[in-house]
Formats: structure tokens, C-alpha cells, sequence
């Protein structure tokens, strides 16, 4: 009786095992994304587009026809950081922007073009999921977290999975049979690109943020106009007649992107390029510019000279080669970026920065004009929060977030604001004597230029800029 009973527990065993084995692979095949097949016309539609001297364009031209237009930087450097998922050292975004600028627009529109079985977006993230995913779930996959704060619990490991591309824990449990502690090892491997939108500039510490290359939203009323045309364009009936539907125009960039193949990128010794190396920081930034680089040659690998190299020890390497155009592409969408990657202040606080120079130099003319002969400098004229507000028309927590990091960098100075008083504001330093940062030998060469004839690069002076020579008064 007991051996039969020992038997029936034996396959009642191995029975649960195996509906435990295929419980567990019908999940996994069920939460990942099926890869359709593309017929013969699709292949043709696009590797002609991917061969074609106009892909650049076609890009762009997908944006517009879903309806995101404007942000063509942005669109392109987004676009080719979802290339770079295919890189060993892929490039990270955070996309920062006033409140209802569009920047998860932008996001989502980015993720539109992504294959879906390379996708994956959360609203939130807990502190410990990413360590407990499939091994291979996140590898070339653009991993897109809405807003900043669903990260914040998983704040360590995706600074760690950007870093390093790989995410590791160990982690105890009791054994059911012996009642005894043992460990079991999780690994999840990338590439994957992290993709994090935010409004808030001090949000994500600045270790963290060093390592996302950051993209800001045309906040300008010119877009804003231009913006809401479109969005009364697009119900009209020449509207639908001139578009195309946005899932062939989806189904034409998915397709586009799963013909690209996740080769090695080769640089030939003849490419130029000098890149600034005053601050430490530069070590970083050049490397996402290099990521930057071999994103845009994946995306040109039809149309870029590929082969086979053999290494030291037998293996064999599929490689694409960088051209010098792919590194002057890069420069030309980049070089904004990578300066203010390195700038101490924020982009939202640079933009107020310029609202508060206009507004104090608004103030500044009318203080003269009332009285000419009265001796006045830039950085003796008040002004108010509620003042910057009414010209900029910023919120109150958007000016007063921006304008406390100017106070703390040494730009604004705070002159009163105790118990029942209104805060009172000058304007120390506008800026126009922060570093800027060459990346060309010809930038470079002007650079020098305008230091020895002590002006800005631009060759533009500054208005404020001979009267922050007299020391500020102390506040």
C-alpha cells in the first residue's frame, strides 16, 4: 500500500512539475510580443527607404505624419537612441520640459516607431522588479518610464543598468523540504536604452543625471502657435486626405528597424574630430557622443561599407564602418546638448535666467528714463516673483523651483523675503560670461579668436555684460 502510494506521489510530482514548466513558458511566450512576418513588399518598401539618400527625411516626414511636428533635433536624437539599443553601450534619455510642453509626447511618439517586441513602457517601477525579470527580457530593448517619479524606487538600479548594462542580486530563501537558507542568483542583461521624462530639473540627482544625455522642449510662443494649428488641422477633411493612417506609417518604421542588424561599429584612423577636455565630465559626454556616432551608422548600415574581421584569438566580427559624415551628423544634432549636458545650470533655469534678464533690463530702461542722470547698475534693480510671473507666465512652482537654483549657483541673489515681507530679487550674473564648449578645430581657432579680442564666441556682446564687472554688494 505504502509503495503504491509512494508511486502515485512520485508521478503526481513529476506531473506538477511539468505543468509548472509549461505554466511558466506559456507566460513568458504570452507577455512577449509576437514578431510578424513581413511579406515581400514590405521588405522591398523598407530597405528602399533604408538604402535611400532621403532616410534622414523619412524620419522626420513619419513624425509629421503622426501628427508631432516641430522638435526635428530632438525627433532624430530620440529616433537614434532607440537605434543605439543595438550597441553594447547604449545611450540613455531624459526628456525635461515645463509642464505640458510635450515631452511625453515626444516620448510616446518615440516609442511608436520602436518595434513593439522592443518596447516596453511603464508608468511605474518598484525598487526590486527590474532584478527579477527573464535574463534576456530587457536585452536591445528601450525600457520608457512616463514620469520620474515611477522611478524613484527603482532610482539605484536604473542608474546601475545604464552604467553597466547588467543588473545582479542574490537573494535568500528557505528551503521548503530542509527548512534551511539558501541563495539563489538573479542576472539581467542588457542593452537597453532607459527612456525618463520629467519637469523637474532636481529631480534625479546630478551623478544620475550625467548619465542620460538630456533633451529639452521648444517651450516658445512661436511652437505653441504652430502647435495648435495642427491641432485643429488634423480634424480637417484635407488633412486625411494628404496622410497616410499612423499604423502603416508605424508598421513601415517597425519593419525598417527589425532589418537593422546589431553590428559592430568600426572607426577608420582618418576621422577628425577634437573634443573639449577642460572639465572631467567631458570623459562621459564623449562617450555618449561615440554611442551617438555608431547609432547613426547603424541606422546607414545599407549604405555603409561592411565586412568580416578576424580577431587575435579566431573569432570572427561582423563590423559596419563610421564615415566622417556620420560624425559631422552627430556634431551638428548633438553639439547643443552636449554643452549643456556640462552646464551647471539647468535648461529650464538657463530659460528663466534669460526671462530675468529681460525683465531687469525692461525695469533698468525706465528707471533711467525717469531719471537720466542718476547713477544706475543692473544689479541695484529689484524685482519680484510675481513680477516674473506676469512676464513670462510661468507657474509659481516653475519660477520659484528655477529661480532657487539660480539663487544657489550665484546668478540671483535674495535681498529680503522674512516673515511677512515678499521676497526680493537681483540679478548678479547674467551669464553671458559662462564658458562655452568647442568641438571642431574651427570652433576652436574662433574661440581663441574671440578670447584675445575679449568677446563672446557668438560675437556678440552682452548689454549687461560691462556692468557685473563692478563687485556685487553682499546679500
Amino acid at each position: 500500500m505504502k509503495a503504491g502510494q509512494s508511486g502515485v506521489l512520485a508521478e503526481l510530482s513529476q506531473l506538477i512539475e511539468a505543468l509548472e514548466a509549461e505554466r511558466v513558458s506559456m507566460r513568458e511566450k504570452g507577455g512577449a510580443a509576437q514578431v510578424p512576418e513581413m511579406t515581400t513588399e514590405e521588405r522591398k518598401e523598407a530597405l528602399d527607404i533604408l538604402k535611400g539618400k532621403d532616410l534622414l527625411k523619412e524620419i522626420i516626414g513619419g513624425f509629421d505624419a503622426i501628427g508631432f511636428i516641430g522638435e526635428k533635433y530632438n525627433k532624430m536624437l530620440g529616433y537614434l537612441a532607440t537605434v543605439s539599443r543595438l550597441q553594447p553601450d547604449p545611450l540613455a534619455l531624459l526628456i525635461l520640459s515645463r509642464s505640458g510642453a510635450g515631452k511625453t509626447s515626444l516620448q510616446d511618439a518615440l516609442c511608436k516607431f520602436v518595434p513593439p517586441e522592443s518596447a516596453i513602457q511603464y508608468t511605474r517601477l518598484t525598487g526590486q522588479s527590474l532584478f527579477y525579470r527573464d535574463e534576456n527580457a530587457l536585452k536591445n530593448k528601450v525600457l520608457a518610464i512616463e514620469e520620474e517619479d515611477g522611478m524613484k524606487d527603482a532610482m539605484y538600479s536604473i542608474k546601475t543598468l545604464i552604467s553597466s548594462q547588467k543588473l545582479s542580486i542574490a537573494a535568500t530563501r528557505t528551503d521548503a523540504k530542509s527548512g534551511k537558507f539558501s541563495v539563489d542568483e538573479y542576472c539581467v542583461h542588457g542593452p537597453v536604452v532607459v527612456m525618463v521624462s520629467t519637469t523637474n530639473p532636481d529631480a534625479i540627482d546630478d551623478e544620475t543625471k550625467q548619465r542620460f544625455l538630456v533633451l529639452t522642449i521648444d517651450e516658445s510662443p512661436e511652437k505653441t502657435r504652430s502647435i495648435l494649428q495642427t491641432q485643429f488641422a488634423k480634424n480637417t477633411h484635407e488633412w486625411y486626405s494628404m496622410t497616410c493612417d499612423e499604423s502603416s506609417i508605424q508598421r513601415l518604421h517597425h519593419n525598417m528597424q527589425r532589418l537593422l542588424r546589431p553590428l559592430t561599429v568600426t572607426f577608420s584612423r582618418d576621422l577628425k574630430l577634437v573634443w573639449p577636455y577642460s572639465r572631467l565630465q567631458m570623459r562621459r559626454e564623449q562617450k555618449k557622443f561615440v554611442s551617438l556616432v555608431k547609432a547613426i551608422t547603424l541606422l546607414h548600415q545599407y549604405q555603409r561599407k561592411t565586412g568580416t574581421i578576424k580577431r587575435q584569438d579566431g573569432t570572427k566580427v561582423e563590423f559596419v564602418q563610421a564615415t566622417q559624415k556620420d560624425i559631422d551628423l552627430a556634431l551638428e544634432l548633438g553639439r547643443e546638448v552636449f554643452a549643456r549636458n556640462v552646464d551647471d545650470v539647468s535648461p529650464t533655469a538657463r530659460k528663466l535666467l534669460a526671462e530675468i534678464v529681460a525683465l531687469v533690463k525692461e525695469k533698468y530702461d525706465g528707471m533711467k528714463a525717469l531719471d537720466p542722470r542718476r547713477e544706475l547698475f543692473m544689479y541695484e534693480v529689484p524685482f519680484t516673483r510675481k513680477e516674473l510671473r506676469e512676464e513670462t507666465g510661468w507657474s509659481e512652482t516653475q519660477v520659484r523651483r528655477n529661480i532657487d537654483q539660480l539663487v544657489e549657483l550665484g546668478y540671483v541673489g535674495r535681498i529680503s523675503g522674512r516673515q511677512g515681507s515678499t521676497f526680493r530679487y537681483l540679478l548678479l550674473d547674467d551669464g553671458s560670461a559662462d564658458p562655452e564648449f568647442c568641438f571642431t578645430m574651427e570652433e576652436q581657432k574662433q574661440q581663441e579668436e574671440s578670447k584675445t579680442k575679449n568677446q563672446p564666441v557668438n560675437g556678440k556682446s552682452s548689454p549687461l555684460r560691462h556692468q557685473f564687472a563692478v563687485t556685487s554688494p553682499s546679500v
